[in-house]
């Protein structure tokens, strides 16, 4: 005898267990009884800018999950086509279980339900109107079951959540095995079209995902009944260091929209410096030869510099001046080239200190050595005592007062103080004066330049615009004779000076200081160490010898063969000429022309 019976399965378990024994030897007659339980699936379908999600549950009638089952989805048009839609294969949304497998036919794709009876999966979404037909065919405990649902604007029937990091992070201690992001998922509050009160969301037990700017998933965590959830973030996880960004993201359910929130954040790391093998027994005044590399945690270090400091004292107290600096490449390693007076102490305490050149790398401690000094041998030190005789001998022998040179006679023949700069001064503006006349002197030593030429220029569209031109005499005395013209400019140019130009005064009495070309050259260099800063930098004033040598350091060879260059100009036997000086300009480094 078989039954078919559609009984709830707690009353048939029941029902069997009630049935009373036999004491017959007759054996009784086999009653097979098939339980078949209800099925119910509930789903909501949305479309967002071109994406198909479908999210739902499949149960029993009793309300329990019916786990690992299959639905299939099938995708019909709602606006007059005939027949099903290609739907494509359904992918599973991020952390929803197992979601949406591939098995599918040409117009169905299967999606299984995970351990709640819970499915989420995501495709693209076919053109036009259209609605989900969802299949469960049944199986050997519960009965099929179908539903058509509408697909519809994700917008419109699903509550907005809105997710916010609490507080927002900014930075992220590489050097920490693990670091707390927080963040709360709160839910907008309006009713959504189509779900009844007991059907509003919930913000208790709702998985988050935290991903990188690589789309790298790095943490994952559950809110709690107030919607907030704490990520336990392992920093291995992350990318190293440098910029990037954090986004936490919710997938949606059948209630609540898909939300996210992105923060742009700085990973930093400490940067410590060591040896790259012991330093060698070196004479210091010759140059102590350091090779280091600079590194994280999470390996070379790029960009920066590392400074070599000598200390005060003998017992390891604070750093004093810099003695040495050296780049770090790509490749974590710096080469610097420490060079100081010994005073014929031995070792001598040094300090390794790295300077970033980027924010996401913090400066580790200070690295202590001690070099061994090697002292200059017998030979040399011979040497050195007969050139230094020898050249007290000389300066014994040669020495005099240097003729002083002759003061220009200035204006009315009353020498004027020497200003030190360039420039066209007025000493008086008589008003029955016609041109111009004055005196042209040195800026530094007030001598008279003589053979300065003074030219008058104005624009003009023909010719070289020449108004005038007047040349100094031996005592630096010119006049000069033009119109006046307010658009016109003075240029005072002389043999061994720098070029000077500005706008013309009116007719007057003036005095014309110029600064020779090796000056104005080392006052652009001054100002150039000056904007650069260290190592360039030094007190009380940079020179072109300590500018040369600190770009050595460095290994900026362009930067120390201009320097020496400048040097050799500004100090040597031979005359800086226009020529020369136009091509030092023109040779200074780019980054502060």
């Amino acid at each position: 005898m078989r039954a078919m019976l559609r009984l709830p399965a707690a009353l048939v378990l029941l029902a069997v267990a009630l049935l009373p024994g036999r004491a017959s030897a007759q054996p009784a007659p086999t009653l097979h009884i098939h339980v078949r339980g209800g099925a119910e699936l509930h789903a909501v379908a949305g479309a967002d800018r071109g994406e198909l999600t479908v999210r739902g549950e499949l149960i029993d009638d009793t309300g329990g999950a019916i786990a690992d089952a299959p639905v299939s989805v099938q995708a019909v048009s709602t606006d007059g086509a005939r027949g099903p839609l290609r739907l494509g294969v359904l992918t599973p949304c991020d952390g929803a279980g197992r979601g949406g497998r591939a098995a599918r036919g040409d117009d169905e794709a299967i999606v299984e339900t995970d351990e709640r009876g819970g499915f989420c999966a995501t495709a693209k979404a076919p053109s036009g109107k259209l609605a989900l037909h969802l299949r469960f065919r049944g199986d050997r405990l519960h009965d099929a079951f179908e539903s058509e649902v509408p697909v519809e604007d994700e917008t419109e029937h699903l509550q907005r959540a809105l997710l916010r990091f609490e507080p927002p992070p900014e930075t992220i201690d590489l050097d920490r095995e693990t670091v707390t992001v927080t963040a709360s998922l709160r839910v907008e509050l309006r009713s959504p079209r189509g779900l009844s009160p007991a059907g509003s969301a919930q913000r208790a037990s709702l998985g988050l995902l935290l991903d990188d700017e690589r789309r790298a998933h790095v943490a994952a965590a559950v809110t709690g009944g107030d919607g907030r959830a704490r990520f336990e973030v392992k920093t291995a996880a992350l990318a190293g260091p440098g910029p990037g960004e954090l986004k936490v993201r919710f997938n949606g359910n059948a209630v609540l929209a898909k939300a996210e929130e992105v923060k742009p954040i700085l990973r930093r790391a400490d940067a410590r410096v060591s040896l790259a093998h012991p330093v060698a027994r070196a004479d210091a005044e010759e140059g102590v030869l350091i090779d280091v590399e600079v590194s994280t945690t999470r390996g070379p270090v790029s960009g920066g510099v590392v400074e070599v400091l000598r200390t005060r004292s003998l017992v390891g107290g604070p750093a004093g001046e810099g003695v040495g600096a050296g780049t770090v490449d790509e490749r974590g390693h710096a080469h610097i080239v420490a060079t100081f007076p010994t005073g014929g102490v031995t070792p001598v305490p040094l300090v390794l200190r790295y300077v970033p050149s980027a924010p996401w790398y913090r400066a580790g401690p200070d690295l202590r050595v001690d070099v061994e000094l090697a002292g200059p041998g017998v030979l040399r030190q011979l040497l050195l005592a007969a050139v230094v005789i020898g050249a007290a001998a000389w300066v014994a022998s040669g020495w005099r007062r240097a003729p002083r040179p002759p003061i220009a006679p200035g204006v009315d023949g009353v020498p004027a103080p020497p200003s030190g700069r360039a420039g066209v001064h007025v000493v008086a503006s008589p008003s029955d004066l016609v041109g111009w006349r004055g005196t042209v002197a040195d800026a530094h030593d007030n001598s008279p330049v003589a053979g300065a030429r003074l030219t008058i220029i104005a624009p003009s569209f023909a010719g070289d615009g020449v108004i005038a031109r007047a040349d100094a005499d031996e005592r630096g005395a010119f006049v000069l004779d033009g119109a006046y013209r307010s658009d016109a400019r003075l240029v005072v140019a002389a043999r061994d000076h720098a070029t000077h130009e500005q706008a013309l005064p009116p007719p007057s009495v003036v005095r014309v200081a110029l600064v020779t070309r090796r000056r104005a050259l080392l006052e652009r260099l001054v100002r150039w160490a000056r904007q650069k800063g260290a190592p360039y930098d030094g007190a009380p004033e940079p020179t072109p010898g300590h500018v040369r040598r600190a770009a050595g350091r460095v290994a900026a060879g362009e930067i120390e063969a201009w320097a020496g260059r400048i040097e050799e100009a500004a100090y040597g036997p031979h005359p800086v000429d226009e020529a020369t000086e136009g091509d030092l300009r023109s040779a200074e480094p780019r980054a502060l022309r």
